[in-house]
């Protein structure tokens, strides 16, 4: 019996598919070697190194630097302008005037203001009282607050601002942020599956950051449209992670070298500092306040003769287990109990305690701000206890909604109050004389402006944000600013000629940079509709200013 000839041609495909199989395996580990090799040349340089982002593994907490770049105003005049797209348009001219007097403010959020216009910071009153205190000087109040960043990427801003841009003063207030990376870490080891690891951990190496730069950075709109962690530390990243003891002392240890090393790098450039604690709202459970039921759920088959000794007894025996995950919610609870019974005092140490052992860990805890209190300051330093400054503003000394529309960010009156208060810091560091009753009459003007306002200003100085709806000042919404902007939109394509929204989203896009055309284009259409003199008059000065500052292409 013959024998079958042997296939040949399938064997030399055989053949054929091994050697391609090994030619892509050795491609594959060629690649893999030289990619090893750069990384390895790369970390030896410090080129790429997570440090030029601020240190952190969330793309919005990463920062742009320089955080200025050279621009020029529509004169001529050479100034520096932000470079971050997370910063709202502002500048200060690149070559300080001898009469200048140039502050620059750094934080988070609370800094930036977020929730209404940039006019609604400290940093803005600062400025504005600083012009009224020393009109004959060159003023720049210069706010580098951006959203979301810790003190660790505060600490990279300082160093660069006090070795390039000749600051006379500088003001720090940050704290509200130091967990969100360490939250965001735990949350994707526990849910992320092996492709998103895989992108985590090249995103990790020197040579994607290098090569990724500044489009790392994630702007406002991606923050809102909830694509990062950050939106998730306020609500689910809490439900299945937990922080222990040592880790959160770990994170207040770090806290407490960056802001260490901030006072070094103040004190080495003889740069004046104004470090602050951080104060938080203390009277915030959330979004909702608490159902009207509650006392009904606790008192739940109890028999009392007295309700409210029955409600503090049933707290009481919840508040016995001190590893209670909702203790917060227990002692926010008895604190709203003490104050309806006049209990003042008890009541604002209950909210207190709250807000210190909250899970969510998103305001800065009693013991960092005791991290900031013991900080070795020297002259020209100093320290402003801000949370001491909101008890004595605050009624019965309970920091709360008179202050913050959130947990942490302020409202347009606790802006102005720290403003103010912040000036004499600023102005004795630097022996600036203020005149007696310049600062009084200031808050006077400015608190009863915003208690009677009933529409947001045209004036894009003054203007708050709120849009057309003035109940947006109270709104607890993080992103209120952003849906307002949304709203004027809408508003807008349904009626093209609707003034007040012309005017509002005008002034939203004069902060904007890029964005100065589009602004001078619904002022334009803003006064060509029926506004009566004042409101024209007002416009025109919009006008007249982004003109003044900004190239802008008719």
């Amino acid at each position: 019996m013959k024998r079958a000839a042997p296939d040949r041609s399938r064997a030399r495909r055989s053949r054929s598919g091994s050697q391609k199989l090994g030619l892509v395996l050795a491609s594959v580990g060629v690649a893999l070697g030289l990619f090893a090799l750069l990384e390895f040349l790369l970390r030896a340089a410090g080129i790429g190194d997570a440090g030029a982002h601020g240190g952190s593994r969330l793309p919005y907490q990463r920062l742009v630097q320089p955080v200025l770049e050279p621009g020029q105003l529509a004169d001529g005049t050479d100034v520096l302008t932000p470079a971050d797209p997370r910063l709202p348009y502002q500048w200060v001219r690149r070559e300080k005037p001898a009469d200048g007097l140039r502050v620059i403010v750094f934080g988070g959020s609370a800094t930036a203001g977020l929730g209404y216009s940039p006019n609604v910071t400290f940093a803005r009153h600062l400025e504005r009282l600083l012009r009224r205190a020393v009109p004959e000087r060159s003023v720049e109040v210069l706010n580098l607050g951006i959203t979301a960043l810790s003190s660790n990427q505060v600490k990279e801003l300082v160093r660069e601002a006090c070795a390039r841009y000749a600051p006379d003063a500088i003001v720090v207030y940050s704290g509200n942020n130091e967990f969100l990376e360490l939250h965001a870490q735990k949350y994707v080891q526990a849910h992320a599956g092996w492709s998103q690891r895989l992108r985590t951990m090249l995103r990790e190496t020197n040579l994607v950051r290098l090569l990724q730069g500044r489009r790392e950075v994630t702007t406002m709109a991606q923050l809102q449209a909830g694509e990062s962690a950050m939106q998730l530390t306020q609500s689910e990243i809490i439900e299945d992670i937990a922080l222990t003891e040592d880790e959160l002392e770990a994170v207040v240890d770090r806290y407490a070298d960056n802001l260490r090393e901030i006072v070094d790098i103040a004190s080495a450039s003889s740069t004046p500092l104004v470090l602050m604690t951080v104060a938080s709202n203390w009277e915030w459970r959330g979004k909702e306040d608490l159902p009207a039921t509650w006392k009904d759920e606790l008192l739940e088959g109890r028999e009392a003769d007295d309700v409210n000794v029955a409600l503090l007894g049933a707290l009481e025996e919840r508040l016995a287990d001190t590893d209670d995950p909702l203790r917060y919610e227990w002692l926010f609870r008895r604190a709203t109990l003490r104050r309806e019974l006049g209990r003042f005092e008890q009541a604002r140490d209950d909210y207190r305690e709250a807000m210190n052992v909250d899970p969510h860990l998103r305001r800065a805890l009693d013991v960092m701000n005791a991290r900031v209190l013991d900080l070795p300051v020297e002259t020209p330093s100093a320290l402003f206890d801000t949370v001491a400054f909101l008890e004595t503003q605050a009624q019965h000394g309970t920091i709360g909604f008179e202050h913050f529309y959130d947990y942490v960010h302020f409202t347009p009156a606790g802006a102005c109050l720290v403003g103010a208060a912040v000036l004499g810091k600023v102005t004795t560091m630097l022996d600036i004389d203020v005149e007696d009753g310049l600062i009084e009459s200031y808050l006077d003007e400015e608190l009863a402006r915003l208690a009677t306002l009933t529409e947001d200003d045209i004036d894009a100085r003054r203007w708050l944000g709120l849009g057309l709806d003035r109940a947006r000042v109270d709104d607890r919404d993080l992103w209120k600013y952003e849906t307002m902007l949304a709203e004027l939109d809408d508003t807008l394509e349904r009626d093209p000629q609707h003034a007040r929204a012309l005017i509002y989203r005008g002034n939203a896009r004069s902060f904007r940079p890029g964005h100065a055309a589009a602004a001078l284009s619904d002022w334009q259409q803003a006064l060509a509709q029926k506004l009566d003199d004042d409101e024209a008059a007002l416009v025109r000065a919009n006008i007249e200013r982004l003109e003044r500052e900004r190239e802008v292409s008719r």
